[in-house]
């Protein structure tokens, strides 16, 4: 290895022979003590650029759990959103049940009138039947979609959970920038990019330092020395010294080391290259994702409310004996899709704002 002298002030103390008998001095009887220091004054740079490396690699692990915190915020929210989600399926499939229970009602008295045909009341009562069976699915989704917000937050999977409906609010610049002021904005606040430049700014240090151990290494050192004696005018010496030391040849292991290191730098700095281009697109691909479900959702509210009269007027027509209960069971049919297709619209915009967020790193 590199001989050279320790990169920060040393103290070092011994003793020996409390008491000794030397039979040169007569059998006399001595003890003897000594302290070291050894302050570095010249390192080559290796102890500078060491604590370079060193603040460099702290700032890189900061910058790590800085984004690990960013995507557990965002591994809650999705859990949340579902939560929110699977209750909402839920009301749709009891909405659905109590529309269908009420629709077998009508066929139900129509039928022992003699107003409909069996079929009408046979239909009526399986598509009862399967709306229930989506009913008891809806129930169990929710539960373990709640189980699995639990978890996230590190609680027992069964404790009780009541959310807000309202998700909290994030930076209004996230609906009003341009995707380009958006993706800039990602270069500056993703900590990802930050952790990987430190950690390339920390191996580039690190190879500096080892470069330095080939200089020369000057070191200023101080002795004290006590020898109890009964023979020697004097108990205590002190000692105060310049240290040279110059490693002329070590094989080109610190030059190996050194180059090592810096390719590691260098590829470590490509990452970063590939990682800022990886966040421009899921920058790109959350915006755009966020105007698609925007959009979702105002098509689908629209065709929520006509489902609804549709459904309304079916219904009238069929218990005046103009429709169909074909007809009046595709209506309700589609009343829940066009509901669920709202929420699902609805839930997506906002996922798609917290992914944006995260891309920008503003979560």
């Amino acid at each position: 290895g590199v001989s050279r002298f320790n990169e920060a002030p040393a103290f070092d103390f011994s003793a020996a022979g409390i008491p000794a008998t030397l039979p040169l001095f007569g059998d006399e009887n001595l003890g003897m003590a000594n302290a070291n220091v050894t302050l570095p004054l010249f390192m080559g740079g290796s102890l500078r650029h060491g604590i370079d490396a060193a603040d460099a690699m702290r700032a890189a692990q900061v910058s790590k759990s800085d984004a690990t915190a960013q995507q557990v915020k965002l591994a809650v929210a999705r859990h949340y959103i579902n939560v929110l989600r699977a209750q909402r399926g839920l009301d749709v499939a009891i909405s659905s049940v109590r529309g269908l229970s009420a629709h077998m009602k009508d066929v139900e008295d129509m039928f022992e009138a003699g107003a409909v045909a069996r079929n009408d009341y046979l239909s009526a009562a399986v598509s009862l039947a399967d709306a229930e069976q989506r009913r008891l699915q809806a129930a169990n989704a929710l539960d373990l979609s709640r189980a699995a917000y639990n978890r996230a937050l590190g609680r027992e999977l069964g404790a009780p959970v009541e959310l807000d409906a309202s998700l909290p609010g994030l930076d209004v610049r996230l609906d009003t920038d341009s995707l380009g002021d958006l993706t800039a904005a990602a270069g500056r606040n993703r900590r990802e990019l930050d952790g990987l430049g430190a950690a390339a700014d920390a191996y580039r240090a690190e190879a500096k330092a080892v470069r330095g151990q080939t200089l020369p290494q000057l070191a200023l050192t101080g002795s004290y020395y006590s020898l109890e004696n009964d023979f020697l005018n004097r108990d205590d010496f002190w000692m105060v010294g310049l240290g040279v030391q110059w490693n002329l040849f070590d094989g080109g292991q610190a030059r190996r080391k050194a180059g090592a290191l810096r390719y590691r730098a260098t590829a470590i700095s490509q990452q970063r290259a590939d990682l800022a281009s990886m966040i421009e697109l899921e920058v790109r691909q959350a915006w755009l994702r966020l105007n698609e479900t925007r959009e979702r959702r105002r098509l689908a509210e629209r065709a929520v409310e006509q489902a609804e009269e549709n459904l309304r007027v079916v219904r009238d027509r069929y218990r005046n004996g103009e429709g169909t209960n074909t007809e009046v069971l595709d209506a309700e049919t589609l009343r829940s899709l066009s509901r669920s297709n709202y929420d699902n619209a609805d839930f997506d915009a906002s996922l798609a704002l917290y992914e944006l967020a995260r891309g920008v790193g503003q979560l």
